[in-house]
C-alpha cells in the first residue's frame, strides 16, 4: 500500500496521524510540503529514524526542455527565457511572458501567506516584503544582514526601520518557505567551513525577476543563480570558496572529493579571460578547477578546464571532482 499527502503542513498535528498510519498498515508513505520547519521539526520529532528527507527543486534547464518537448512547445531562445523566468513548472503551460510574470507574482504571494504570514501572526508583513525584495533583487551579490538593516535605515531617512534580530529571524522565514538558500563561505587554504555571512541564492530566478524594478537585470547574477541551483539539484554541497587574496564562486564537494568553479557570463575580452583564470592563482590543491561561461569557444588552459553553460545544463558535459 502506498499513501500519498501533498502540503501535509496545512494540516494541523499531520505528524501523530502519519505515524498512526505507519504502525497500522504495511505501507510506504510519500509526503510533501512546502515549508521545511515541517520535516526539521515537527515531523522528526515522532519520526525520528524512519524518515528519508530529500528536496524537490523548480525544473532544471534540461527538464524544463524535455517537458517542452514533451507538450511540442519548444521555443527560440529558450535558455534566455528560462534564465529570466526560471523553472517553476506550471509556467511552461504559459505562452506569454506578462502571464508568466503574474502568475510568478501570485504563487510568490501564495508562498509569503500561507508559507509565512499565517504561520506567524506576529510579522510585520511591509518589513518582511521590503527586505525579501532586497534580498532576492540583490542574491548572489556580497551582503550581509548589516547591510540589509543600513539600507532600509538610509532609506527610511537615516532612523531605523527595522532591527538586525527581525531582519535575522525574517531571512531564516525566507530560507524555511523555499524561497533562498544561503550558502556558506569555505576557507580553502585552512580547509575550515565558515559558519557566518553566507551568500544567499534564490530558489528560482523566478522570484527575483517579478522582483526587479526595471528590465535591465544584472544576467550575470542571474547565471550564477542558475549554476547553484543546478549543483545543489544535482546533490553537491555548495560553498562559496575563500582565498586570502579574493574568492571562488563556488566549492563542489560530494562523497569527500571536491572541484573549484568560477562563472562568467562572456568573456569578450583577454583580459576578462586572465582575470577569470588568474582567480585560481592563490589555490595551491589539486582538485579540478572550471571556468564556466556562455562561449562556444574552448578557452582551456594552465590546467584549468572551460565549460559551455549550456552544455553542462544539458549533461552534455560533466564536472570531476577529486
Amino acid at each position: 500500500m502506498y499513501l500519498f499527502f501533498d502540503e501535509i503542513q496545512e494540516v494541523k498535528m499531520f505528524e501523530k496521524t502519519i505515524n498512526s498510519f505507519r504502525v497500522s498498515f504495511d505501507c510506504s508513505i510519500f509526503i510533501t510540503g512546502s515549508n521545511s520547519k515541517m520535516l526539521s521539526a515537527e515531523i522528526s520529532t515522532v519520526l525520528t529514524g524512519r524518515i528519508i528527507e530529500f528536496s524537490i527543486y523548480p525544473f532544471s534547464f534540461y527538464e524544463s526542455e524535455k517537458f517542452r518537448e514533451k507538450q511540442n512547445t519548444m521555443i527560440d531562445n529558450a535558455f534566455y527565457d528560462y534564465l529570466e523566468l526560471g523553472g517553476y513548472p506550471f509556467r511552461f503551460n504559459l505562452t506569454s511572458k506578462d502571464d508568466v510574470k503574474l502568475y510568478l507574482n501570485e504563487l510568490y504571494n501564495n508562498i509569503c501567506v500561507k508559507d509565512i504570514f499565517t504561520r506567524d501572526v506576529e510579522i510585520e508583513k511591509t518589513k518582511f516584503l521590503k527586505i525579501a525584495k532586497y534580498v532576492l533583487v540583490n542574491a548572489g551579490s556580497d551582503f550581509n544582514p548589516e547591510a540589509i538593516y543600513n539600507y532600509l535605515k538610509s532609506n527610511n531617512g537615516g532612523k531605523e526601520y527595522c532591527n538586525l534580530r527581525t531582519i535575522y529571524n525574517y531571512l531564516d522565514k525566507l530560507e524555511k518557505a523555499f524561497l533562498i538558500k544561503p550558502i556558506y563561505r569555505y576557507n580553502i587554504s585552512g580547509k575550515k567551513i565558515l559558519s557566518s555571512n553566507p551568500k544567499y541564492y534564490a530558489i528560482d530566478n523566478g522570484m527575483r525577476i517579478i522582483n526587479v524594478d526595471s528590465n535591465f537585470y544584472d544576467r550575470g547574477k542571474f547565471l550564477e543563480n542558475v549554476i547553484c541551483i543546478e549543483l545543489l539539484s544535482r546533490g553537491y554541497e555548495l560553498y562559496i570558496g575563500k582565498t586570502y587574496k579574493g574568492k571562488v564562486d563556488f566549492v563542489a564537494c560530494k562523497n569527500g572529493k571536491k572541484c573549484f568553479i568560477q562563472v562568467a557570463y562572456i568573456m569578450e575580452s583577454e583580459e576578462t579571460i586572465t582575470r577569470k583564470f588568474g582567480e585560481f592563482s592563490p589555490i595551491k590543491d589539486a582538485s579540478p578547477k572550471y571556468v564556466f561561461s556562455l562561449d562556444r569557444m574552448d578557452m582551456s588552459r594552465n590546467g584549468i578546464t572551460h565549460i559551455n553553460i549550456i552544455d553542462f545544463l544539458l549533461g552534455k558535459v560533466d564536472i570531476f571532482l577529486s
